[in-house]
């Protein structure tokens, strides 16, 4: 795990300097200070190490917006601290998230797509939970509706410091975008996106880990990691997933020690959604 968050750091450094398609695995090596030898145990390409890269951002911003809103919060505060870590962690990425915007990647395989894809219709089925959460009482034919207008003031207002440069107060725009989407939530009556798009698009049963993925998924983890603890939580985990034994006290302190592992978040996420 040190050596590939080592190649990580390198080749982002190198790929802002240089752009990733100019960069090459021995520029990456030579920064890095280990053989290609080395490098291609932990990667098998350049482009398994890109992908590598997008989705250890993805899977970050995934599991601070499931912790910002499933933790004890009164509802009515919800959709601030939703926005608020969303932006937050758009500013904290957007030096990463300017080299991909800046180049047409051919990297951009199914692989890559298929993971934007999954980041997107996490952030929909999130949404549609939070709605009915701070709304319980928005009409039925404006609750999907409301889910993409709150996706569109995102995606809008991201630009605002990811392609402008434009100095934003975070909060000042968290409490806007609250007061707009209230009011929508409130007032709006003609519906133009109904369930049916997100029916179409398979975005409500996009977050359904099998038991056989959740295998894999903390085998490769375990595989991974360099840290003791982190290491023994996911074997406990594993061990429990295949032959139950462990009490739910000990299951979230399990899921605790591998949420504060920014490796392992999104590891845990899934892993809590399998048993739940």
């Amino acid at each position: 795990m040190v050596k590939k968050q080592l190649i990580m750091d390198k080749a982002l450094e190198l790929f802002a300097e240089n752009g990733i398609e100019a960069t090459s695995i021995q520029q990456i090596t030579e920064k890095c200070g280990i053989s290609k030898g080395a490098f291609y145990l932990s990667y098998k390409s350049k482009k398994e190490l890109v992908f590598d890269l997008i989705d250890h951002f993805i899977s970050e911003i995934m599991s601070d917006i499931e912790q910002s809103v499933n933790s004890e919060r009164d509802n009515e505060e919800l959709l601030y601290h939703f926005y608020h870590t969303i932006f937050i962690d758009h500013q904290k990425y957007a030096d990463f998230a300017k080299i991909f915007m800046k180049e047409q990647l051919p990297s951009f395989d199914i692989e890559i797509l298929e993971l934007l894809k999954r980041y997107d219709q996490f952030t929909t089925l999130f949404l549609f939970s939070l709605v009915d959460r701070q709304f319980p009482d928005i009409r039925d034919t404006m609750r999907a509706d409301l889910v993409f207008s709150i996706k569109g003031f995102i995606r809008q207002y991201a630009e605002l410091f990811l392609i402008y440069h434009y100095p934003v107060d975070i909060d000042l725009l968290c409490e806007s975008l609250v007061e707009k989407t209230k009011i929508l939530a409130k007032h709006a009556t003609l519906p133009i996106v109904t369930e049916n798009f997100y029916d179409e698009s398979n975005t409500m049963t996009c977050l359904s880990p099998t038991k056989d993925q959740i295998i894999e998924m903390l085998s490769q983890k375990i595989n991974e990691s360099a840290n003791a603890i982190t290491v023994q939580s996911l074997e406990l985990l594993l061990i429990h997933l295949r032959e139950p034994q462990l009490s739910p006290a000990v299951i979230q302190g399990l899921l605790k020690n591998l949420k504060s592992d920014a490796h392992c978040k999104w590891a845990a996420y899934l892993y809590e959604l399998y048993v739940n």
